[in-house]
């Protein structure tokens, strides 16, 4: 894995904030950063957007 200069600020983030948006330009390695952060650092979950269930029931969730 590539060292992320954004690893120590996503750590920060994550320690007292249950949801954290990585935002920016397109093939950066978000998504890739990301997915490996949680299942080796902080074991937290990892979602995306992309995914329409979880778009479907953050959207619900909105609504309400």
């Amino acid at each position: 894995m590539i060292q992320r200069n954004i690893s120590d600020s996503l750590a920060e983030a994550m320690a007292d904030t249950p949801v954290v948006l990585l935002n920016g330009a397109r093939q950066t390695g978000k998504s890739t950063h990301a997915k490996w952060y949680t299942e080796n650092i902080s074991g937290g979950r990892y979602l995306t957007l992309d995914d329409v269930t979880v778009l479907a029931v953050l959207a619900l969730a909105c609504t309400v």
